[in-house]
């Protein structure tokens, strides 16, 4: 079943085949849990144009990540890093339900107050 979600102002539309059974939570600037995915399991519908990126220099990794964003409501829609290579980090903020994180990333910025994942490997 068709799993969909699109940013506050519904301008941008995101599709996937089906819900992913568990997401990623990424302790970086801007903290966030994502669903990695291929590439071809994305569909972006953007009809207005809105989708624009940012190619991020200032990176814990050094890597250049490129971020992806509404540029009406300023929604966060996915990420794009060296580490992940053919991959996407869609935003799981895009959907009413999200799975929940199995696994977590820069763990070395996690706040004090937030638990860590039970099980979850740790980087």
């Amino acid at each position: 079943m068709p799993y969909d979600g699109h940013c506050m102002c519904g301008r941008i539309q995101v599709s996937l085949p089906q819900q992913p059974s568990q997401s990623l939570r990424c302790h970086c600037l801007g903290s966030s849990i994502n669903y990695v995915l291929g590439d071809s399991d994305v569909t972006i519908k953007d009809s207005r144009l809105s989708l624009k990126s940012y190619g991020d220099y200032h990176t814990q990794s050094g890597n250049i990540v490129l971020r992806q964003f509404c540029s009406e409501c300023g929604s966060p829609i996915s990420t794009k890093s060296p580490d992940f290579p053919g991959k996407t980090l869609l935003k799981a903020s895009l959907f009413d339900e999200i799975s929940r994180p199995s696994q977590e990333v820069f763990t070395c910025r996690r706040q004090t107050w937030e638990p860590a994942i039970e099980g979850a490997k740790q980087d």
